[in-house]
């Protein structure tokens, strides 16, 4: 997949969005890869920003539920 790189920039912000939300609430990327089922690898693909493509929104709305957060704060980075 093709991306530019403003999108690219967008994707590091969400990711450490992600991250800093996860510390914040002391659950390591183990014990969220548990509660959401997806891969520990994937999440750190997340978190660093290297995650694109179609299921991204799937494994977000996972992810916020898990994090017991709204989804929009995943993307309250700016």
């Amino acid at each position: 997949m093709k991306i530019d790189e403003k999108a690219k920039q967008d994707f590091i912000k969400l990711g450490l969005q992600i991250k800093k939300l996860r510390e914040e609430r002391t659950i390591t990327l183990k014990d969220l890869s548990a509660k959401t089922n997806i891969r520990k690898e994937y999440l750190q693909k997340i978190e660093n920003g290297k995650a694109y493509g179609v299921l991204i929104d799937k494994h977000l709305l996972e992810i916020a539920i898990a994090l017991k957060v709204h989804f929009a704060q995943l993307f309250d980075f700016e």
